[in-house]
C-alpha cells in the first residue's frame, strides 16, 4: 500500500509535467495518481483497522 502512495506522488509529478507541456495525457496521469492515493490510503486503513480501533478506544 505504501508503494501505491509513492506511485501516486510520481504520477502526480509526471502528470503535472505533461499537463504543463500541453500533452492531453497529463489528465489521465493525474487521475491515476488520485486513484492510487485513494486506494493506498483505503488499504492502509483496511489492513490496520484493528490497531486504529484499539488506538481510538
Amino acid at each position: 500500500m505504501l508503494k501505491l502512495i509513492l506511485f501516486s506522488y510520481w504520477g502526480a509529478f509526471l502528470g503535472a509535467y505533461f499537463k504543463i507541456n500541453g500533452n492531453p495525457n497529463g489528465d489521465y496521469l493525474l487521475m491515476m495518481a488520485i486513484l492510487f492515493k485513494i486506494v493506498g490510503i483505503a488499504g492502509l486503513i483496511y489492513f490496520n483497522r484493528k490497531k486504529i480501533i484499539e488506538f481510538l478506544s
